[in-house]
Formats: structure tokens, C-alpha cells, sequence
């Protein structure tokens, strides 16, 4: 009994000193980078058998769902309850950098993790207040931070990984599989069947998604098989060093930048990215993070920037696992859930992109590219 007393005590000590600890933290800054909202499918992830449901089109192809929409909204609110005495109670001129790629669900999906993040309010005279955040994006083909996958060398390392023996002999031991996939899809699994699971995993989801009854042939158990060639496209995309920089190295590097820009009262106190899963992935895995494996829709990835009491600078990241709503801190990795800045920059050093690799790009565009971009006549590699 005493042995117990003694146990209880010491525990109420240590959960004393990690509060009184956590209490020495003060928030400097918040990075959010965020997956959009449940969608419909896109066209090129319809596969050649499935039958014509009139749904995708009046909804259009690759838009949030009113579940999707929610979702965002949720994450917003969330963040809001979180940080509701960091962010103050309405929005301020430039205390919020919003930013998404130049896909019309991830700029609605901004737009509701903002009206959920800076809900309208009455006035004292009863009035609504507003607070609509501009958005910044860039066209996707000169995106770095959230569209790097068509940088030419990333495209380039990506599909040397892919051809590499090892990628091929996973490949080679699981035939049936692909075969017994082709049979019921109609798709060609023998030129890329790993991207081709890829998309065929989130065409499912996206059904599930929407209620709406997968085929008899996608049993559990064929998707349960799938599952190790979706996680295995996420891996490759950040397998080795040059591909994590030349993938989450670039939101990397932003993130890193804006945590050492000097902070005044006009500077931003929270940065917001809507993206897509794979740049959840990527930039998890740039961190050597194991989780998510598998993005899901709305989960995010919060970087906080915290000084203690002396003015030493710390980071800490945080995972919101989105469906399931859940919020779990990292342990990053040789560092610890909390960070000091310093031991963090230098972890990260060897997967920050150079100068050069930034202008990646950049440099493989021209002006004829940016004309069919706009006009909506240019193949871009798909998210």
C-alpha cells in the first residue's frame, strides 16, 4: 500500500513538472500545411470497367464534397480552440499568411480552415463582422512548394528509384495481384502498377467517402494487399536524400525561413499551406516522421516556434490525423517532442534544397508554357 502511495505521488510530481515545464513555452509562431477535404474522383483515376455514374459529373471532377467541406471547416475550428489566446480573438492585417496550390478544392479548402480559424462575430451593435484572409498561390508549374513533382530532376531520380532492382523485385513478387486488378479494371498494371494501385486506392476512398458501394471484386482483402504499393508511392517519392529535398525539402526550407524572419507586430503569427496528401507525406518523411503512412483527407501537420523563459528558440511538430481527429505530438527524430531550433536546423541541413535546386522550376519554363498553362492546353503530372 505504501509502495503504491509513494508510485501515485511521484507520478503527480512528474506530471507537475511537465506542466510546469510546458507552461515555460511560450508560442512564437504556428505553420499549418494541410491536406484538402474529401473530394470526388478526378477523371484519370475512373478506371476503363467502372460504370458511368452521372454523380462525378454534377459534382464535377475532383471537388470538395459537403463532408469535405466540414472537414475543413473542423480543422479550423480546431486550430482556433487550440490557439485561440495565441491567434486573439479577430483577424489582423498580415497576422495570417494563407497560401494554396492552384487547385480550385485546395483554395476552397483554405477558405474554410480560414472561416473556421476566424469565425464572423457581432459587434456591440449586434452586427456581423467578417474577416475574409486573401489568398497567394502560384500556377502549378512553377509551385516548389506544393507542385515540386514536376521538377525535371525530381522526375528523374523518381523514376530511376522506381526501375531500381529492389522497387522492381517487389514488383515481380506480386503479380497476381496486378493481374487479377488489370482483369477487373481495365487498366495496363504491367508499365507502372504501383502508380496505378496509387490511384486506384484513392478512387476507392473517395467512394467511401461519398457512401457510394465499392465493386463485389474490391474486397477487403484486395485492398488490404494494396495498401503496402500506396505506402510504397509515398516512399518512393522521398526514398533517399536528393528526393526528400527535391520534395518536402522546399516547404522545408519555407518553414525554416519563416521562423528566422525577425518578428515585429505586422509579421505574420500563423502560416497556412493547403495542399494535397502528398505533400503531407513528403514533408514527414523529410523529417524521418513515420506517421501518416497515408495521409488522409483534411490531416495536417502543425509546426509550432516556441521560446522559453530565457529566449531560446524551440520547434515542435504535431500531426492531425484528420478523419479520425486526432491530434498527436511528434518526437522528431534524435531531437525529442521538443526541439531546440539550432539542433533542428542542423538535422534538417542535408534535405534543405540549394539555391539552384529552388530555381528548379523556374528555369524549366517558358512563356509559351505559361500561356498554355493558363489556357488549360498543358499535361501536368497528377496529384
Amino acid at each position: 500500500m505504501i509502495r503504491i502511495k509513494v508510485y501515485v505521488e511521484i507520478f503527480f510530481f512528474l506530471t507537475l513538472i511537465v506542466q510546469s515545464t510546458n507552461a515555460n513555452y511560450e508560442l512564437e509562431l504556428l505553420q499549418i500545411v494541410f491536406r484538402h477535404g474529401d473530394r470526388t474522383p478526378n477523371k484519370e483515376e475512373l478506371y476503363p470497367t467502372l460504370d458511368y455514374n452521372p454523380i462525378y459529373e454534377s459534382l464535377g471532377y475532383g471537388q470538395l464534397t459537403e463532408v469535405g467541406k466540414l472537414r475543413e471547416f473542423r480543422l479550423g475550428a480546431m486550430l482556433r480552440r487550440r490557439y485561440s489566446t495565441f491567434l486573439g480573438g479577430s483577424h489582423k492585417y498580415r497576422s495570417v499568411f494563407a497560401y494554396s496550390s492552384d487547385i480550385e478544392r485546395t483554395k476552397m479548402s483554405l477558405q474554410l480552415v480560414l472561416a473556421g480559424l476566424y469565425p464572423p462575430t457581432l459587434n456591440e451593435e449586434g452586427r456581423i463582422l467578417l474577416s475574409p484572409i486573401a489568398a497567394n498561390y502560384l500556377p502549378l508549374i512553377v509551385d516548389n512548394l506544393l507542385f515540386p513533382i514536376r521538377c525535371p530532376a525530381f522526375r528523374d531520380e523518381y523514376r530511376k528509384t522506381k526501375n531500381s532492382p529492389l522497387i522492381q523485385k517487389k514488383i515481380s513478387q506480386n503479380k497476381k495481384l496486378f493481374e487479377y486488378l488489370a482483369m477487373h479494371t481495365g487498366l495496363n498494371m504491367t508499365s507502372d502498377p504501383i502508380s496505378s494501385i496509387y490511384l486506384l486506392h484513392i478512387f476507392f476512398t473517395t467512394q467511401k467517402s461519398m457512401n457510394i458501394t465499392l465493386p463485389k471484386w474490391a474486397t477487403e482483402d484486395v485492398q488490404k494487399k494494396m495498401i503496402p504499393f500506396v505506402k510504397l508511392e509515398y516512399d518512393i517519392q522521398s526514398y533517399n536524400t536528393l528526393l526528400k529535398r527535391l520534395n518536402g525539402g522546399f516547404l522545408l526550407k519555407e518553414f525554416i525561413k519563416n521562423m528566422d524572419t525577425k518578428k515585429d507586430i505586422r509579421s505574420p503569427k500563423i502560416y497556412v499551406y493547403s495542399g494535397h496528401e502528398v505533400n503531407i507525406a513528403a514533408f514527414a518523411r523529410a523529417h524521418n516522421l513515420i506517421k501518416p503512412e497515408i495521409p488522409s483527407f483534411g490531416s495536417a501537420i502543425m509546426v509550432e516556434t516556441l521560446r522559453n523563459s530565457i529566449g531560446q528558440k524551440f520547434v515542435k511538430i504535431l500531426h492531425w490525423s484528420g478523419v479520425t481527429e486526432e491530434l498527436i505530438a511528434y518526437t522528431i527524430p534524435k531531437c525529442g517532442e521538443i526541439c531546440p531550433y539550432e539542433q533542428y536546423v542542423r538535422l534538417m541541413q542535408h534535405v534543405i534544397p540549394s539555391k539552384e535546386e529552388s530555381d528548379c522550376l523556374w528555369n524549366s519554363v517558358s512563356k509559351e508554357m505559361l500561356r498554355q498553362y493558363y489556357a488549360g492546353q498543358l499535361d501536368l503530372p497528377k496529384i
